[in-house]
């Protein structure tokens, strides 16, 4: 009996342990990919999984707040302050949000300019293929990496 009560809310539980985002980028090759685990240095999008979206924002009231606080000076501080209390939750948020992207940048710019490197430093270059071999580039492979790593470093190191 206590086997069966735990194997149902194991089961009831299980949807909750699928939920998980996924997430797509193209990795220095141009192969776009797809993963749980988001990469590292490289720009990426979250497809689908389970992000939840956030509500809309409710309409303003303003108007009829700012007509009740004509009336009660109680209720004109309470709604000052919750539109402070707003503001400083707004602009904080933006903070994190533009100190996550310069972090992103900085992480972005040190992949492209050691992706450089590697192609500036000369010697044999190499791949992995599918099979987890290694496949040698040719010049002008190598030429094209050189490029495309160079068009890397500008795009993140500005």
């Amino acid at each position: 009996m206590m086997h069966s009560r735990l194997l149902a809310i194991a089961l009831l539980l299980l949807p909750l342990a699928a939920i998980a985002d996924v997430y797509k980028w193209k990795d220095t090759n141009g192969t776009t990919r797809y993963s749980d685990i988001p990469p590292n240095n490289l720009p990426y999008e979250t497809v689908g999984g389970g992000k939840i979206a956030a509500p809309a924002p409710s309409p303003a009231k303003a108007p009829v707040e700012e007509g009740a606080s004509n009336k009660d000076p109680k209720l004109a501080k309470e709604i000052d302050a919750q539109r402070r209390r707003d503001d400083a939750e707004r602009s904080k948020k933006q903070d994190q949000q533009k100190q996550a992207a310069d972090k992103q940048k900085q992480e972005n710019c040190a992949t492209a300019r050691g992706n450089l490197a590697n192609y500036q430093q000369g010697g044999r270059i190499y791949k992995m293929n599918a099979d987890g071999e290694r496949e040698y580039l040719d010049d002008n492979a190598i030429d094209k990496g050189l490029e495309d790593a160079q068009k890397q470093v500008d795009k993140y190191c500005k």
